[in-house]
């Protein structure tokens, strides 16, 4: 990947995180799409199709209704696909190690969501006290301001899950992660899944730890079989 595509991805990351709640909801920022535009954007629109079909398959089920918490699913697209789309000619792709990425980079968005929430309700509070005081063009510039933050905050998680995800390809492309991975290892994966998501839903807090600690033991188990 080149350093003007990697600069167009994060800018193109922004305005996915803008369309995912912020600005637009145009479904700009569904995986299909996303992993379109980044397969375009690479050279391989074809595959950053397929990569946006499997992402659109994990985050199907996330539905953000009402308070409800739910990963940036644009943004952990366009992440995954980066990294799957960019492994060196006649090398499997890494299958693992994008789902990871996309996996983590989703949980960032969400928190840099709530970040920019917050932003927001405190920008409201200095909003009105101007409007009460007689300037009439506060909202707009607050309008403004927020959605450059929420920009802002795009580019920086595409920059640090691009920066992270390409990084590490170099050190798991030569490993049993970056080609399919064993039925083993995935029913592993799911196991741990099961167990730390089921006990957030279904088990009291005090629990809580120990279902993480499961899920753990796990992946820990997962990586000793690749290894």
């Amino acid at each position: 990947m080149s350093l003007d595509q990697a600069a167009l991805l994060a800018v193109f990351g922004g305005v996915v995180f803008l369309d995912q709640w912020p600005l637009l909801q145009s479904m700009l920022s569904r995986p299909l799409v996303v992993g379109a535009v980044v397969g375009l954007v690479l050279g391989r629109p074809t595959d950053g199709a397929l990569w946006g079909a499997v992402f659109e398959a994990i985050y199907l089920g996330v539905l953000p209704i009402g308070v409800a918490r739910y990963p940036d699913a644009g943004l952990a697209t366009l992440a995954g696909s980066a990294v799957a789309l960019s492994a060196p000619a006649g090398v499997p792709p890494p299958a693992g190690w994008a789902v990871a990425v996309a996996l983590v980079t989703g949980a960032v968005g969400d928190h840099a969501g709530l970040v920019l929430r917050r932003w927001n309700g405190h920008l409201a509070v200095r909003v009105r006290e101007r409007v009460t005081a007689g300037d009439l063009s506060a909202p707009g510039r607050a309008i403004a301001v927020s959605l450059l933050r929420g920009v802002g905050l795009g580019v920086v998680v595409s920059v640090a899950a691009l920066t992270v995800g390409l990084g590490g390809l170099a050190l798991v492309v030569s490993t049993p992660w970056s080609g399919p991975l064993p039925m083993t290892i995935v029913v592993l994966a799911a196991a741990a899944a099961l167990v730390v998501n089921g006990t957030r839903l279904f088990v009291d807090g005090r629990w809580r730890l120990t279902a993480w600690g499961a899920g753990l033991v796990l992946v820990v188990a997962a990586f000793g079989l690749v290894g």
